[in-house]
């Protein structure tokens, strides 16, 4: 970012938080500053007064051995490097805006157009059933160029389609490589590794993408879906709630989906004497049930 360099970050996906660092509370009372921006510009040109004026905040409360980490220069100057570094990880708007911003970079065609030939290719291929022939091609877009993440995410469907699984998932780990914040890759893999019956990877791959984007129902669904499976009522619950609310607000065509499931969970729980955990998670997301 702008007096720091930008961080091409690869995000740390924090569950739970132990006790918090000088620079874990700089990071989170910054969140406050950063959270009404619009833009990365605006991100860049606000970043170093928002962490400044974090700063000032916490040291007031802060203990003696805190307030000596700011006694020198370079106190200060790693104060503010781990702050840039966390911050993603901390701060929804601050990694939505730099997820945008690296969406500008990677979600596009190629800078060398016959990598783009072959793709586009490919796509007409994929779009007509020949999967054999969309994978040629698009193998043929990543030789010519390996950074090339749409031909990446799109080798990755045509396997997917093919029902090959875990070549599929080979690719999308491909294109993560390049691109970790990738929507598109993240829900595949997710749902591929699901097909495979690997619910462990399935679910981090779709809390990653909750993580990301929280904007997203799919990522609660599906998680939502695993967790079900699982047998992990209570959070399967609550993250199908949350995507059937996101459908309804949205008036999406995923909600039939998301009403089906809910209806298959009600009758499920029922039997199993779980109704009432099921009300309950129901209640708090205000959703009504026809019996």
């Amino acid at each position: 970012m702008k007096n720091y360099g930008l961080i091409i970050f690869g995000l740390i996906l924090t569950s739970s938080l132990k006790a918090q660092t000088f620079s874990e509370k700089v990071a989170i009372k910054a969140c406050d500053c950063l959270d009404s921006l619009e833009t990365y510009k605006q991100l860049e040109d606000s970043l170093r007064s928002c962490t400044s004026n974090a700063m000032a905040l916490v040291m007031i409360e802060s203990s003696p051995e805190e307030k000596k980490i700011l006694n020198t220069v370079q106190g200060i100057t790693g104060v503010f490097q781990e702050v840039n570094e966390i911050l993603p990880s901390y701060c929804y708007n601050v990694r939505r805006l730099m997820i945008v911003e690296k969406k500008k970079q990677f979600y596009d065609l190629s800078s060398i157009p016959e990598a783009n030939e072959h793709y586009l290719k490919g796509n007409d291929f994929m779009d007509k059933g020949d999967y054999t022939n969309s994978i040629s091609e698009f193998q043929n877009a990543i030789k010519i160029d390996n950074r090339f993440v749409y031909a990446y995410d799109h080798l990755a469907i045509s396997y997917r389609r093919q029902e090959n699984y875990k070549k599929a998932i080979k690719y999308y780990k491909k294109s993560l490589e390049i691109f970790p914040e990738g929507d598109v890759a993240l829900l595949n893999i997710a749902v591929s590794y699901s097909f495979l019956k690997d619910y462990q990877n399935s679910l981090k791959y779709y809390n990653d993408l909750i993580f990301l984007y929280q904007d997203n129902p799919e990522g609660y669904f599906g998680a939502g879906k695993i967790q079900y499976v699982i047998s992990d009522y209570e959070n399967a619950l609550e993250n199908v709630f949350i995507a059937h609310r996101m459908y309804l607000d949205t008036n999406s065509d995923y909600l039939s989906d998301s009403e089906k499931l809910i209806s298959i969970m009600y009758s499920d729980l029922k039997d199993k004497g779980q109704i009432d955990l099921f009300l309950e998670k129901a209640k708090k997301y205000n959703v009504t049930i026809d019996e």
